[in-house]
């Protein structure tokens, strides 16, 4: 949006200094004369790259203001950054006319700039967006007045592609801010750098086509001297159902659907963004839904996809990025999956789930290898069991050495039936878990430990992996089996079993992964 801001403060540029000739004539006289000379004007501010359209020019001398409605301005040619800029209304108040006598621009103390409608095409990012230099290249900018306050009130705008796909919108956004340098702003410092800066708005849309997703989002805040942000209502929403998301991709993937009521940013300073450095004190994520589903029907990508660990997330930018502290609280996760041969889908979900996140860092930030991570859940698994799971987490050592403890309250495994069922091939007939402990250390290439469950009456059926749905006297008789031999249905008492971790990282799968297939390994060596 830095450009079309720009085009607007030449236009007050050219307004002010056409105010300024005729602030001393009969302006009611002057109409047809001002309009032509401010379009010629606003040309010779632009270099001829824009064509200006507006329907009134009022100059209240005793008021000190200019009011000018209806402003359009589009590019004269095929533009790379601008297609369309108008707006209802552009006003300069409190103009200081004897400011005239020794310069021929007059100071003022607000831009108030209404309805403003801005479409933009689609650029790549640059590098120069979080610049703030102060530097001006032209010298006419260099004779313009001293600070201002700038209100820009229910504006809207778009991103769209060239071939006028719309990328993003913001259906309404209004800005405060004071003490406005109009030199900075013009040589193409942010306008995020002003002082007192304060933005409002409502309805954020960012298309994700190719990705197969939309964001979207309601009411958003941000308030540069209270260092707060907010947003609210926001989404992310796949644009194909479940096993459509997968065909489209042609091949195995998550497709997750996310929405969270309130996120709210605390604790910042936006100046540091200059030297590619920012700093967050505290997030916090109120009542997130988020649905995961994958559909194991589809093949893995060909080749060899190594997924990141910590250490490889936090080096993968030259960033310098610091978060003291997340908070996510009442929050519900779901993940479901369909494994053939399985007719069914699998799930399991954690619910309520309340977590901190303390010292993440990035390679670049200073204090990246003076802190570990460290992550705190409590949550309800399947709804019914209170669960623990305490992460101490190296992210700056490259072995991605870290540390987990995990707690399990009495859980009956029937409410697990789904997930083992249909993406285990097991079936719990009967048997209660009393309680579940777990600590290991895991690295890049494996992880080591010990689990110990305390449970009873453990009585499973196996299931027929290549057709899970058929029963039969040979099933039944390995099921005799298992349950007589194999498996030990009761570890109680004062010196209960304990199950070894030792499993090997898969590379491919997700860091999650890998931590719930550590654990499944020793589950497995405390009831065989």
């Amino acid at each position: 949006m830095k450009k079309a801001l720009k085009v607007f403060l030449i236009f007050v540029i050219s307004v002010t200094i056409l105010a300024g000739a005729a602030a001393f004539i009969a302006p009611a006289f002057l109409t047809a004369p001002l309009k032509k000379a401010l379009t010629e004007e606003f040309n010779r501010q632009t270099d001829q790259d824009f064509i200006l359209d507006f329907s009134t020019f009022d100059i209240g001398i005793l008021m000190r203001s200019i009011t000018v409605d209806s402003i359009v301005v589009r590019p004269d040619s095929a533009s790379p950054t601008i297609n369309k800029v108008s707006a209802a209304s552009v006003s300069i108040e409190g103009i200081k006319w004897l400011s005239l006598i020794n310069k021929p621009f007059p100071n003022f103390d607000r831009i108030i700039i209404q309805e403003p409608d801005v479409e933009l095409y689609l650029r790549d990012f640059s590098s120069s967006t979080f610049t703030n230099s102060g530097n001006s290249t032209n010298n006419d900018i260099a004779k313009k007045p001293a600070s201002f306050n700038l209100i820009i009130n229910d504006g809207q705008g778009r991103i769209i592609r060239p071939n006028k796909q719309e990328v993003f919108r913001v259906d309404n956004i209004s800005v405060e801010a004071n003490d406005v340098n109009i030199n900075k702003l013009l040589d193409g410092s942010q306008f995020i750098f002003m002082d007192n800066l304060i933005v409002d708005g409502s309805g954020l849309r960012f298309s994700m086509e190719r990705k197969l997703y939309e964001i979207t989002a309601g009411d958003f805040t941000f308030n540069k001297n209270s260092q707060y942000a907010s947003l609210a209502d926001f989404n992310l929403t796949p644009l194909a159902p479940k096993y459509r998301f997968s065909e489209i991709k042609n091949r195995q993937i998550d497709r997750i659907d996310l929405s969270i009521p309130n996120i709210e940013f605390i604790g910042f300073e936006m100046s540091t963004l200059a030297n590619k450095h920012f700093e967050l004190d505290s997030l916090h994520i109120a009542g997130a839904r988020m649905e995961v589903f994958r559909d194991k029907y589809k093949e893995r990508p060909p080749g060899i996809n190594p997924k990141p660990l910590l250490y490889e997330i936090a080096t993968s930018t030259d960033f310098s990025f610091g978060l003291n502290k997340a908070v996510i609280s009442n929050a519900d996760i779901t993940y479901e999956e369909h494994k053939p041969p399985a007719q069914k889908t699998g799930s399991i979900t954690f619910n309520n789930i309340n977590a901190s996140i303390q010292d993440f860092r990035t390679k670049s930030h200073p204090e990246f290898r003076e802190d570990s991570l460290k992550l705190d859940v409590e949550t309800l698994f399947m709804n019914t069991s209170r669960m623990t799971l305490d992460v101490g987490y190296a992210t700056f050592d490259r072995n991605n050495t870290h540390t987990i403890s995990v707690n399990l309250d009495s859980f009956d495994p029937k409410e697990a039936g789904d997930m083992l069922q249909h993406v285990g091939f097991v079936r719990i007939e009967d048997g209660l878990v009393e309680n579940m402990r777990a600590n290991y250390t895991l690295n890049t290439a494996k992880a080591s430990g010990e689990v110990k469950i305390l449970y009873r009456d453990l009585k499973v059926s196996f299931l027929n992996k290549d057709n899970p749905e058929k029963t039969g006297l040979k099933q039944q008789f390995g099921d005799f089996i298992a349950n007589t031999f194999v498996l030990k249905s009761d570890n109680l008492g004062e010196d209960p079993r304990i199950g070894a971790i030792n499993f090997e990282r898969e590379i491919e799968k997700s860091i999650f992964a890998y931590w719930w297939k550590s654990l499944l390994d020793g589950i497995k060596e405390v009831i065989r």
